[in-house]
């Protein structure tokens, strides 16, 4: 299949899965523990939403951010590590509702940025804009909404010309060696930004044939600075290989089960791993609503060369979904290690529209587990921990055997959100955490490595959360090497942000 092949057919299948459907139209089955009836409506989900926040501080994580921006000096609390310095940007969505109307699903509000300018000596500068992308601009200017969504169940003014009509930005960026900074989304191009001011700076075409085409959230760099990435939809999925300053080196286009989302995926020295979870494409209104679970189907397991992009190996693994990695090395053998986010319960792209309509999702109880792929193909799993989300490492381990892995945990039996940041020892086994404590509602945490240091864990752990005592959110930093002695400093805002979901540090 060819390049032009690729983005007409993932543009068509795009639209289909976003057309327009009556303001009642069905918004698919509801999954078990997650909204009881979900309200297609999207008036309807606006007014229940409200009307929980109004009771239920948790929901502030949901609720929408200034469209004007905001730009705040924070106040610093704790004593600030000497070393660390320059630019925390964040992304997630963080605009859910306009005009009395409300989206249907957590992945589809515009892409909100935060840009924490941090100095070594605990001064600090924050800005958030939206990504300005047409549609947001339309939409500002219109005051509602006029497009169709990846979650369905909006009423629709104006038609897509290809899958950047919707692009709202919003998941993850992407950092490059010349300073360059990218907006990330799942179903279309990235989005070129301005580094300081955050202003756009239109789409990225990463060649003439592949204008448009799907570019997922989660690029992974080699150590020599080389970008990978994937991009999915449907039966498609394209490989992509770029230079440390984002340009196209290579691409290649394969078919493989229509399995719905692929988000993330993983590299090694010589390997890119892609997982495709137990889901499959049904019908739907919205791309997200079609998304079904398929409990009985194992995890298949690609892997590409490479260099070449070309499919060297399969395997499975139990059923379930996996949103996201860690780290993958490749031993001598050939034999793949990685760490994977697993859940059992297959449907939980559906459960994540409960915030919409103001109900907690609920927990998929996903754990860490470890992977090896044998040469022959044959997969073996080990036990991690238990009520985790976000990996990361110290990234100067990346593709290189880690012994370290970070992650948002649920640290407290029955909270209903993460309160912690874990870190798991890999090789000797144990996990200890870095606790927030109650009223807390933890976001993904970064490792940024000492200036200097040799050690493994030798850095610190970054990100935010949200504080629901008093409505505000702060930026946290704990010791990567002692993280149960708690915080060493912490930045606040005088206001609360919309929960988002992916991070990037630029030293400086």
């Amino acid at each position: 299949m060819n390049r032009r092949d690729f983005l007409a057919r993932s543009s068509a299948a795009l639209a289909a899965s976003t057309a327009a459907l009556p303001a009642r139209a069905q918004a698919g089955t509801a999954a078990p523990g997650a909204a009881s009836v979900p309200l297609s409506n999207p008036a309807e989900r606006d007014a229940a939403f409200r009307a929980r926040l109004a009771r239920d501080r948790r929901m502030l994580g949901w609720r929408s951010a200034p469209t004007g921006g905001l730009a705040q000096q924070p106040r610093l609390e704790g004593r600030w590590p000497r070393g660390l310095k320059g630019s925390f940007y964040r992304n997630g969505p963080g605009l859910h509702d306009r005009a009395g109307q409300r989206y249907g699903h957590w992945f589809d509000g515009d892409g909100l940025i935060q840009h924490w300018k941090l100095d070594d000596s605990g001064a600090a500068r924050f800005q958030a804009r939206f990504v300005g992308t047409p549609k947001f601009q339309a939409e500002q200017e219109a005051g509602r909404f006029l497009y169709p969504a990846g979650g369905g169940g909006m009423p629709t003014e104006r038609a897509m010309s290809g899958p950047d009509t919707i692009n709202p930005a919003n998941t993850n960026l992407l950092t490059l060696a010349d300073g360059g900074l990218w907006a990330l989304w799942e179903g279309g191009s990235a989005t070129r930004l301005d580094p300081a001011s955050l202003d756009f700076g239109g789409f990225v075409t990463l060649s003439r044939e592949l204008r448009g085409a799907p570019f997922s959230a989660h690029p992974r760099k080699g150590a020599d600075g080389r970008i990978w990435n994937l991009g999915s939809m449907g039966p498609l999925l394209a490989l992509y290989r770029l230079s440390p300053t984002g340009v196209l080196e290579a691409s290649r286009m394969h078919t493989i089960a229509p399995t719905g989302m692929v988000h993330d995926f993983i590299l090694t020295s010589r390997s890119v791993v892609v997982v495709l979870p137990s889901t499959r494409l049904g019908n739907g209104d919205g791309f997200f609503a079609r998304v079904r679970p398929a409990p009985a189907e194992p995890i298949q397991v690609l892997v590409f060369d490479r260099e070449t992009l070309a499919l060297s190996r399969r395997a499975e693994l139990p059923a379930g979904y996996v949103f996201h990695f860690g780290n993958g090395w490749e031993e001598a053998d050939g034999t793949i290690r990685f760490d994977m986010v697993h859940s059992a319960n297959t449907d939980q792209v559906q459960h994540l529209r409960a915030p919409m309509q103001g109900e907690m999702p609920p927990d998929d109880a996903a754990r860490s587990l470890l992977v090896t792929i044998a040469p022959s193909g044959a997969a073996s799993l080990s036990r991690l921990v238990a009520a985790v989300e976000f990996p990361t490492i110290n990234p100067r381990r990346t593709t290189a055997r880690n012994r370290y892995l970070y992650m948002a945990a649920r640290s407290t039996a029955g909270a209903d959100w993460f309160d912690a940041v874990a870190k798991v020892d890999i090789e000797r086994g144990g996990v200890t955490y870095a606790r927030y404590g109650r009223g807390w509602m933890a976001e993904e945490h970064l490792f940024v490595p000492r200036p200097g240091g040799t050690a493994e864990d030798d850095g610190w752990l970054v990100g935010t959360a949200l504080h629901l005592p008093s409505a505000r959110t702060a930026l946290t930093v704990f010791d990567a090497a002692r993280p149960v002695e708690g915080p060493l400093a912490r930045l606040w805002l005088d206001t609360a942000l919309p929960l988002a979901f992916h991070s990037q540090f630029v030293p400086g």
